[in-house]
């Protein structure tokens, strides 16, 4: 097995996050932190040291924090490519042969495109996997759903993890009807000729404009906004959301003001043995979230090169829908359901291998 390195940012504010790692920065007012930091980068620092294999004697991985929040990588993307660089460095420094991309830091490095001539180590964007097991997720809401033919939206449907999802749900589960939300209208256009293009039944909409969402019945979030970008009023009664953002587009309050609204936690993955030290991943203990999951698995299997960069594709799908097949004593099987961390049924989802066949067919 290698080692790997996983990155990480802020997720919500600066005295929770950094709270979790010492207690007294927990009292500093997130103000004086964004005044302090504007203008005065900050070195990315370990996080965490991460264990997998039950029984490990040393980290077999180690999480690398950039101490911003997701907006900064966002504003400041001139200043926070550098610090990914270093970020890299350290990696290496560590003993990490190969380093996954979480939340922001995937976007901000156009998917790892910018990385791939580093001289440190191997890069993931954490994409295919993420696809994979958000994939699987919506199947069994699809199958689960009383409605026997829901509107499934895909808001984020023209990025990484969107497109793969989309031609997923194209190929193996046509004629359903598919609303593909994004900003870009010739992107939008291409996928969903795309996705007619595997099967003629599948009726695909589009839309710039995320209001649109009032027709689903399952709305799934895979966009890399900063932002929470859903409101309560924009959902169809009894709709089925599930958020497969870093940092997240809804917030708990949405569970108040739509009661009949069920929000799922997207892109979970069960490692029972994982463990991290001091701050962790900001998830409970034996959870993963599936880019840090396609980190761990390609490290586990030895894999050499870079993996997943910009879009992943189908047959990386199928790869690493393998690799998980082959380790799955560790876990990496779709996490049972949780809403903002908090569990909603008990047991997990192994990966279908009914979905992946014949994907030259």
């Amino acid at each position: 097995m290698k080692k790997f390195a996983f990155l990480v940012h802020l997720r919500d504010n600066y005295r929770k996050d950094l709270g979790e790692l010492a207690a007294p920065l927990g009292y500093i007012p997130d103000p004086v932190y964004r005044y302090l930091l504007k203008n005065r980068p900050l070195k990315p620092f370990v996080w965490s040291n991460v264990t997998l294999t039950p029984g490990a004697k040393e980290p077999e991985g180690f999480v690398i924090m950039l101490p911003y929040s997701g907006a900064q990588l966002i504003e400041q993307q001139k200043l926070m490519l550098p610090l990914v660089m270093s970020a890299m460095k350290l990696a290496k420094a560590k003993g990490a042969e190969i380093m996954g991309l979480g939340a922001l830091s995937s976007p901000i490095t156009l998917g790892g495109k910018l990385l791939i001539n580093n001289p440190h180590l191997s890069v993931t964007n954490g994409n295919a996997f993420t696809a994979v097991i958000t994939y699987e997720r919506i199947t069994g809401l699809i199958k689960d759903y009383p409605n026997n033919r829901p509107v499934i939206a895909l808001v984020g449907a023209t990025g990484s993890v969107g497109s793969l999802v989309s031609m997923l749900l194209a190929k193996h589960n046509p004629g359903y009807e598919y609303l593909l939300i994004a900003r870009n209208q010739n992107r939008l256009n291409g996928l969903a000729n795309k996705m007619r293009d595997f099967n003629s039944e599948n009726r695909i909409s589009i839309s710039q404009n995320i209001g649109c969402v009032k027709k689903a019945d399952i709305v799934v979030l895979l966009t890399t906004a900063a932002e929470c970008l859903l409101q309560a009023h924009q959902l169809k009664v009894n709709a089925v959301v599930l958020d497969d953002t870093q940092p997240r587009n809804t917030h708990p309050g949405i569970l108040f003001e739509r009661p009949d609204v069920t929000v799922i936690d997207g892109g979970l993955v069960s490692v029972p043995h994982l463990k991290c030290t001091r701050g962790g991943i900001g998830l409970p203990a034996g959870l993963s979230y599936a880019c840090l999951a396609e980190t761990m698995l390609l490290a586990k299997a030895g894999y050499e090169g870079h993996f997943s960069i910009g879009n992943p594709t189908l047959e990386q799908a199928e790869f690493i829908r393998s690799v998980a097949e082959r380790f799955d004593g560790l876990g990496f099987k779709v996490a049972q359901d949780h809403s903002f961390g908090k569990p909603l049924c008990a047991k997990p989802v192994s990966v279908s291998k009914r979905v992946f066949r014949n994907y030259n067919d």
